[in-house]
């Protein structure tokens, strides 16, 4: 495939596996018989071994998957330092472009698109975590 673009590091090692196995189990990420002969050899590779890691994504990454799991990498190592309690949600195709599109016009991420945006500024929500949620949860939004 394509030259690398992005060594994966020690300190990366962790985020680049996740976002590898994740993509692996897409049949269609290299289409079915490239995705199996990539998960096999990706299988039988040397957990420790980052050398025989980035030669594996030298044969089988384009110049985009190096691009894709370098950002992704670089999102998941400032999510860990940001809130070790963030959640994940799965979004529509439509409502991940909108909030894109928001993120990228205000200059902020998805999640702070949400925060202010779509904040606790209504009176009713506010009443509504002061009356009716559970003790732990009302402290850690109030």
């Amino acid at each position: 495939m394509a030259r690398k673009k992005y060594k994966i590091t020690e300190s990366d090692r962790w985020y680049a596996c996740r976002w590898l196995e994740k993509k692996l189990q897409s049949p269609t990420w290299l289409g079915e018989t490239n995705n199996f002969q990539a998960n096999s050899q990706y299988a039988a590779l040397d957990p420790d071994d980052l050398s025989s890691l980035n030669k594996w994504g030298e044969q089988w990454l384009s110049s985009s998957d190096w691009v894709q799991m370098k950002n992704a990498i670089r999102a998941s190592r400032r999510r860990s330092k940001e809130e070790p309690g963030g959640k994940s949600v799965t979004l529509s195709r439509k409502s991940w472009m909108i909030l894109n599109y928001l993120a990228g016009k205000d200059g902020c991420t998805l999640s702070q698109v949400v925060e202010r945006r779509l904040g606790m500024v209504d009176l009713n929500i506010k009443r509504f975590i002061k009356t009716d949620l559970h003790e732990p949860v009302r402290e850690h939004l109030l």
